[in-house]
């Protein structure tokens, strides 16, 4: 059974196809990269995968089982190192916590507690 296994996945913004019937297959311990040039389609792949965006079509299943935007299950199993760092400026550093722990914790009560903890810890 793969851990990642994306199946004719299709992404288009407006009259732009970002990812065309893309197929994708990862092993359990397998190493993986997803090169490219810029614009072909890597960030938009993976921000579909873990369902920070939606996509056109097309199907995502991870560990076995079908991934969408409120299986924080399977988000609680995905780590991601982004290339650069991810702050995005026009929020707050409590937003900004908020947004990336709404990733993996439904609860926005959880979520808040969660970010008063991390915003106490540094300071």
């Amino acid at each position: 059974m793969p851990v990642v296994e994306v199946t004719d996945l299709v992404k288009r913004y407006k009259e732009v196809v970002a990812l065309d019937h893309f197929d994708l297959e990862i092993a359990k311990g397998e190493i993986f990269g997803l090169l490219g040039p810029n614009g072909s389609g890597k960030t938009t792949a993976i921000n579909c995968i873990l369902q920070l965006l939606t996509y056109s079509s097309g199907e995502i299943r991870l560990f076995g089982e079908p991934m969408s935007p409120t299986r924080y299950d399977l988000k609680r199993r995905i780590g991601l190192v982004p290339q650069q760092v991810a702050v995005l400026p026009e929020l707050t550093v409590r937003e900004n916590i908020d947004y990336f722990c709404s990733l993996y914790v439904a609860s926005a009560q959880r979520r808040r507690t969660l970010t008063d903890q991390a915003i106490e810890f540094v300071g």
